[in-house]
């Protein structure tokens, strides 16, 4: 992998991780606790709480999103970026192009 292709996805990382954190702020106040507000009724108290559950879900994978893209940013930084970290092999352009934080190639994934 050359330069400008490194470059290329650098700057690919760095805008997923600021749409991350962008998100994880956004999401902050739906994952609060669901108060036991007189006004709802059961089924939408019930409601509430499922939806508060799926974003808390959401924001667990997002915060695990975060954390290998900072270690993809990393790998940049050390040369290693595009090797999997199994076999050593490169890993396929196309599958950089739609996860660039990914560490494995497609046989050791």
């Amino acid at each position: 992998m050359n330069d400008s292709e490194k470059a290329l996805f650098k700057d690919k990382l760095k805008t997923l991780l600021s749409e991350i954190e962008e998100y994880l702020e956004k999401s902050e106040d739906s994952a609060e606790a669901v108060s036991p507000d007189k006004g709802l009724g059961r089924l939408s108290r019930m409601e509430a709480m499922q939806d508060q559950q799926m974003v808390l879900e959401l924001r667990r994978r997002q915060k695990r999103r975060k954390l290998e893209v900072i270690n993809a940013l990393a790998r940049v930084e050390d040369g290693n970026f595009g090797s999997c970290m199994f076999c050593g092999g490169a890993i396929a352009y196309d599958r950089l192009e739609a996860f660039p934080e990914v560490q494995t190639c497609v046989s050791c994934a």
